[in-house]
């Protein structure tokens, strides 16, 4: 805390003159209007973004899809929480953490913030109504996230209590500010002076303060990243070519890297560029990912260089080139993996008027997707729908894991849909071939007769997507309004949830969530609100920035693993058998994993 000086900046107060800085004087966490004072006046002040993290499971979790605009004005009904880092994983706030259930909070609160005022530190704290507290050490610099992570991690290593998290992730790394709602009940409370918490967060401290801070506190190595998918970054190319791999790619967003791996962020940035000119991005498009915030962790290793990132860049970039060089590797990936989103064959014209007769049909007579198998329908005949415009035909053969990575639906489920499909009273598909072998079941789409209006929207020659990957994390609902939204734009939301098929509430709820990510766009007139999607290249942006390319490729690459362990079984029971291939319904499938058998 501190007090007005000669000089016009601010010195430390003692520790027990600071308002409610001793356990037993404690706010009212049940207070809401003075919880919402303290939202308005320091939300801001912490937040590194427009928008807030929500949690709808009670505190739990803060899922980087469930975000809403953050309006200093409107305490959220729900936990919610701010971002700790920019665009660039820099942040201008050291928040520590102290954790009831890690250690003893009041002791480590009182050495913390006596080493604070000792050191002429202007901060201040808040608590919950579980007894833990937040400390916030504003700083008038941005600081790249290792450098506070490096600095709550030192300091937990003497205050047990102090939970460095919140500050590893580049861009997921949040924490609930003063007056958010705590999950069990009443709000996260100041328990220092309002008016001093503001002028603190407002004058900040010079990034030298970390220094004095952190004084005697010898180094401790930084957490290793777990890699949930670990393969070289030509093992796939999950829905088109230009991708890097799982593992790379968690690098750039989270700035989190394997230590076993690489030694140093120097190692794991020049790890990533690399990934990239193998992958055959250009320079141009790794520097739209950092300067966009889609790759905040990797934006947060080049912040050392400050006003020459790019020429860093370049140099790193050209060392990449060189090394893939002397390796004998090319610099553009190759392969291809199922599903395909480009390529195939044209249509002929028969062939696209009878897909686009399918489309008009569903377009004027499919129900809406309001429960689980209506939904798990419409995308199935989504994915057989975009399949038959990349082969030019009306007959697919697309395995139940190919269907799976279209559709976004388990592939275990897939086969009783297809059945289904093609039992209904007037079908629009049907089997034509078993599978057997390699080859999977082959199927027939059976457009109807010409009844439709060519009003309808798939008329115009709009193309057909199943689950778009940021589908993946923002859920079916979000997919529904979108599609809606690309199919009639400039809708109301009694229009979209008239239209889809879901309560006007469920639309409400998906509005927000697009518009947050910025997928939507809204236009005011006349007293109403209408809603237009945005470019298509920010539903890219969006399904990277969130990881959903990262879940697609992952997939991949789990199915292509079992498709080829189910290959090597059909072909030892061939040899078994002297036979040319196996049916897939002669015998049961192996096991998976093999090792279960």
């Amino acid at each position: 805390m501190f007090k007005k000086s000669s000089s016009g900046y601010t010195t430390p107060k003692s520790r027990s003159n600071a308002t409610g800085a001793c356990p037993d004087e404690l706010p009212d966490f049940h207070d809401r209007q003075a919880a919402q004072v303290e939202w308005k006046a320091l939300a801001p002040l912490l937040s590194h973004s427009p928008v807030v993290r929500v949690s709808r499971d009670g505190g739990k979790t803060y899922p980087h899809k469930w975000v809403r605009e953050l309006n200093p004005n409107v305490l959220l009904p729900m936990p919610a929480a701010v971002h700790l880092h920019d665009r660039h994983g820099c942040g201008h706030v050291l928040v520590l953490d102290l954790d009831q259930a890690a250690g003893t909070v009041d002791d480590d609160y009182t050495a913390l913030t006596q080493t604070l005022d000792a050191n002429g530190a202007l901060w201040f704290a808040d608590a919950s109504p579980s007894g833990g507290r937040h400390i916030y050490i504003p700083l008038n610099a941005d600081v790249p996230h290792t450098v506070l992570a490096d600095a709550a991690r030192r300091l937990a290593t003497r205050h047990l209590s102090v939970d460095p998290n919140p500050h590893y992730s580049a861009d997921t790394g949040c924490i609930r500010p003063p007056g958010s709602v705590w999950k069990r009940g009443g709000h996260q409370r100041l328990i220092t002076d309002l008016k001093e918490a503001i002028a603190a967060a407002t004058l900040r401290n010079p990034e030298s303060i970390l220094e004095d801070l952190l004084a005697g506190i010898p180094a401790s190595p930084p957490p290793s990243a777990a890699n949930d998918v670990d393969v070289d970054v030509s093992a796939y190319v999950p829905d088109a070519q230009h991708q890097v791999a799982p593992r790379i790619a968690r690098i750039a967003r989270t700035g989190l890297y394997d230590t076993n791996r690489y030694p140093s962020p120097s190692e794991a940035r020049q790890a990533v560029i690399t990934a990239c000119v193998r992958a055959g991005l250009t320079l141009v498009e790794v520097i739209r990912r950092i300067e966009t915030g889609i790759w905040p962790g990797l934006a947060a290793m080049y912040r050392r260089y400050k006003m020459r990132q790019r020429t860093a860049l370049t140099r790193d970039w050209t060392k990449a080139q060189t090394w893939l060089s002397n390796q004998g590797v090319s610099s553009v990936q190759s392969g291809t993996t199922s599903p395909q989103v480009t390529g195939g064959r044209l249509p002929t014209p028969s062939t696209h008027a009878s897909l686009r007769r399918l489309e008009r049909h569903l377009a004027h007579t499919e129900p809406p997707a309001t429960d689980s198998s209506s939904r798990k329908r419409r995308y199935v005949l989504r994915a057989l729908l975009a399949a038959a415009h990349q082969d030019g035909s009306l007959t697919i053969a697309r395995g139940c894991r190919s269907l799976a990575l279209s559709s976004g639906i388990d592939h275990t489920k897939i086969p009783a849909i297809l059945t289904a499909l093609c039992a209904e009273h007037r079908p629009l598909l049907r089997k034509v071939q078993d599978a057997h072998g390699k080859n999977a079941a082959a199927y027939e789409l059976l457009p109807p007769d010409e009844s439709a209006s060519d009003n309808s929207p798939w008329g115009k020659g709009l193309p057909v997507h199943a689950v778009r990957p940021v589908f993946r994390v923002l859920g079916m609902t979000a997919a529904d309004v979108y599609e809606t939204l690309e199919l009639h734009p400039c809708l109301t939301g009694r229009a979209i949830a008239r239209l889809t098929g879901h309560s006007p509430t469920t639309v409400l709820d998906a509005i927000a969530l697009l518009s947050s990510h910025g997928l939507i766009t809204e236009t005011v007139a006349g007293g109403n609100t209408t809603w237009t999607v945005t470019r298509a290249q920010d539903l890219v942006d969006a399904a990277d920035r969130l990881g959903a390319v990262t879940i697609v490729a992952a997939l991949v690459i789990r199915y292509r693993n079992e498709r080829l362990l189910w290959w090597a079984w059909l072909a030892e029971q061939a040899q078994r058998r002297q036979a040319e291939y196996i049916p897939h319904t002669d015998l049961p499938p192996p096991l998976w994993p093999p090792e279960a058998a």
